[in-house]
């Protein structure tokens, strides 16, 4: 899954876009070949992302999750069988091992039909070619998991065999009469091919045909000699060995050039698996999600309802709390204001989500969205300084990364600044942050400011939104535990994005949170005196 120009490395961190690439994960070696040459979606292809979105849609609603995950348990368990077909596209004969990987494809093939044969949204992978390359291979199946050259694909390898089982008698029968031999005359028992003599048990010589392997003070390790007639037998054996060893390698030439001449299909079959594991994998994410299909249009317009962040509340769902939906209309710059842990910082994550969801061609989680394919998503401010290191200060490191991406020609970018220029002086930055909204809407972008300045919206001349903010006072959990203090907190505040229509001094919740984050009630009453004076 590629990014190319749409995101920096700093932007995919703070999107979570490794979350989402690794969410749409495919589980075979076919998806993970696909999942490497998939890219997003560029301006002028809207109507093929949407229509790739609705597809994936079409599928979630198509196909349960018990079927979904039947689909994804055959592509998790079926060999990798292009190297065996690359193999007998260049000539070369194959073994019994890739022979085994195609058979075990083939039945992949078979089992994915069965299971997806009646969802048009999903191609068929069992072809003409497929099942004619399998029956070619069938006579072969050695079990579940095996495959053995059959005497059955050709009579005279089974005459040859036939030929090797006598040629392997007479040279046992040679081969035990000289055992019984030499062990007549030793008077034991011989076990083996080699065997030990003590001297002390020794009369005179060793018997004939008994050759000495070592020597030892107490013993002597022999093995018998191959006479006249073992060397007669031996030779027998090992050419009717041969013998079968080339009419087996005659059928499974054969059956590489069934492989070879159906080549072009067989590599048609591979890709389309790597196709229907990508899909698979994003219609479970759409299932599991409760994504919609975006309206992608030429129209730069970005807005959503109901849109939801879900690796955010993936996390919080674990912590069993829930997440509050966001909406959002932004059809040019705007700012954003509201309490600290209001969710500021969670609507500017949610709309990069949700663009970068649609950038792909996928499903969006929200009730319903309309998405323009961007040229760039860029995130600025925090999340991102502690990244660049060296000699910089944070702020320092924000203004580098904003004159590299104004530097770089878009002419459609999403700009989402969290808390820019937080880090030096509030006058300087409300003014610094006025002006880089002003050339963003001076070069067409939509741009979206999370910030805790005064009248930096009416100073840009852009729409102002603001979280609604804490209900009253949230009382101090009994303990001092962090974690009842940010339930109390979520049940507290009132996540809502509203937009403000006359510009006001607005109720700051910071000094409530302190206290309820557990800062004792004389400072909190200093820091309430100190707002009054």
């Amino acid at each position: 899954m590629k990014h190319g120009e749409l995101l920096d490395d700093l932007s995919v961190r703070a999107l979570d876009a490794a979350w989402l690439r690794d969410a749409l994960a495919p589980v075979s070696p076919y998806g993970d070949r696909a999942y490497l040459a998939v890219e997003p979606f560029r301006r002028g292809s809207e109507g093929q992302a949407q229509e790739h979105a609705a597809r994936i849609v079409r599928l979630a609603r198509a196909l349960d999750a018990a079927r979904l995950d039947a689909v994804r348990e055959v592509l998790r368990n079926v060999p990798d069988a292009s190297p065996a077909i690359a193999r007998a596209s260049m000539g070369d004969a194959l073994a019994d091992a890739n022979l085994l990987e195609l058979q075990r494809f083939f039945d992949a093939c078979e089992r994915l039909d069965g299971l997806v044969g009646d969802c048009f949204e999903l191609p068929g992978v069992a072809s003409d070619a497929v099942r004619a390359s399998a029956r070619a291979l069938e006579l072969g199946r050695s079990g579940r998991f095996g495959f053995y050259v059959a005497d059955a694909f050709d009579e005279r390898l089974a005459g040859a065999r036939a030929a090797l089982a006598r040629a392997q008698a007479e040279y046992d029968a040679v081969r035990g009469r000289a055992h019984a031999a030499v062990a007549a005359t030793l008077g034991r028992e011989i076990a083996g091919n080699e065997f030990i003599v003590m001297r002390a048990d020794l009369s005179g010589t060793l018997p004939a045909g008994v050759r000495v392997v070592r020597e030892a003070p107490t013993y002597i390790l022999c093995e018998l000699d191959a006479d006249e007639a073992t060397l007669g037998a031996l030779a027998r054996r090992d050419e009717a060995a041969a013998a079968v060893a080339q009419e087996e390698e005659l059928i499974r030439e054969r059956l590489t050039a069934v492989i070879r001449a159906h080549a072009a299909a067989l590599d048609l079959a591979t890709r389309t698996f790597g196709e229907i594991d990508l899909l698979v994998a994003a219609a479970r994410f759409a299932q599991a999600h409760r994504c919609a299909v975006p309206a992608i249009g030429e129209d730069a317009t970005f807005s959503f309802r109901g849109g939801r962040h879900v690796a955010l509340e993936h996390e919080l769902q674990r912590e069993g709390r829930a997440f509050t939906p966001i909406d959002v209309h932004l059809d040019d710059v705007a700012v954003l204001t509201g309490p600290n842990m209001g969710g500021k910082s969670v609507c500017l994550r949610t709309c990069g989500f949700i663009a970068l969801c649609a950038a792909y061609g996928l499903p969006v989680p929200a009730m319903e969205a309309n998405v323009p394919l961007f040229d760039e998503i860029v995130w600025l401010g925090a999340g991102t300084d502690v990244e660049m290191g060296g000699l910089l200060s944070s702020f320092a490191r924000e203004v580098v990364r904003l004159r590299d991406a104004l530097a770089r020609p878009r002419e459609r970018r999403l700009v989402l600044l969290d808390e820019f220029a937080r880090t030096t002086t509030p006058r300087e930055g409300r003014a610094l942050l006025v002006a880089v909204l002003e050339r963003l809407r001076a070069t067409g972008a939509r741009a979206l400011a999370a910030t805790h300045l005064d009248g930096v919206a009416p100073a840009a001349g852009a729409r102002h939104f603001a979280v609604r903010g804490l209900r009253g006072i949230p009382h101090r959990p009994a303990t001092d535990d962090l974690h009842a203090a940010l339930v109390t907190l979520a049940a507290s505040m009132d996540y809502a994005i509203e937009e403000v229509t006359r510009e006001a001094t607005r109720r700051s919740d910071a000094i409530a949170l302190a206290a309820l984050l557990g800062l004792d009630d004389a400072l909190t009453a200093s820091a309430y005196d100190a707002l009054e004076r």
